[in-house]
């Protein structure tokens, strides 16, 4: 009795409740904002962009302004779409409750050399054109991230006890496959603000 009744709130977990369990996403926050104050303590005691040149996708999904709206919305849409991938992989295996929260610290490193390669290239006029383009719409698809790691951390942990437990556990694949296509149509729509923002920066700040 007591089985199925764990494998009943499994399945109806609602909603909200299943991505925002302060349990999982407290300790995964705490490793975002940790990995990016490391971030940027690595890229300033390290010369990582000597070159004055930044990569769009490597650092965290940086969109270029002058290059119109559809790379920047791309750039940005690519970078989430990585992210949520490998989420929606790891979750789908017992690994995922060690290899997520590490996933999660790498992020915030790369968010941390983003903001800083804002500053290092430009100076304060960086930082600004940082707040304008490039926070906003971080800080959107970082929240996007932590919820959906939050999803796959309790279901990863739940694949993991299922593959333990003598009496057969029922995971409900199919929503937490619907899941993760309702967190991509998320992510598009980050993706089309953060464009429309760096658009707008550019129509009004670059000659």
């Amino acid at each position: 009795m007591k089985a199925k009744e764990t494998r009943a709130l499994f399945q109806d977990i609602p909603f909200l409740r299943r991505f925002s369990r302060k349990a999982v996403f407290c300790p995964l926050l705490a490793l975002l904002l940790c990995g990016a104050v490391a971030g940027a303590a690595a890229g300033g005691t390290f010369d990582f962009f000597h070159s004055g040149q930044v990569l769009p996708l490597f650092f965290s999904g940086i969109p270029d302004p002058q290059g119109g709206f559809f790379p920047c919305f791309s750039t940005l849409l690519l970078n989430m779409l990585i992210g949520l991938i490998l989420l929606f992989l790891l979750g789908m295996t017992a690994f995922g409750v060690a290899a997520v929260p590490a996933f999660i610290f790498l992020k915030g490193v790369t968010v941390g050399l983003g903001v800083l390669s804002f500053f290092t290239v430009d100076g304060l006029s960086g930082l600004g054109r940082a707040a304008c383009t490039y926070t906003p719409v971080t800080a959107l698809a970082s929240l996007l991230l932590l919820l959906f790691a939050t999803r796959t951390m309790v279901f990863s942990k739940r694949l993991a006890k299922a593959g333990f437990s003598p009496q057969e556990e029922s995971l409900n694949f199919r929503r937490y496959l619907m899941d993760f296509f309702l967190f991509l149509s998320f992510a598009v729509m980050a993706a089309l603000v953060g464009g429309l923002l760096a658009v707008l920066y550019g129509s009004i700040f670059t000659s």
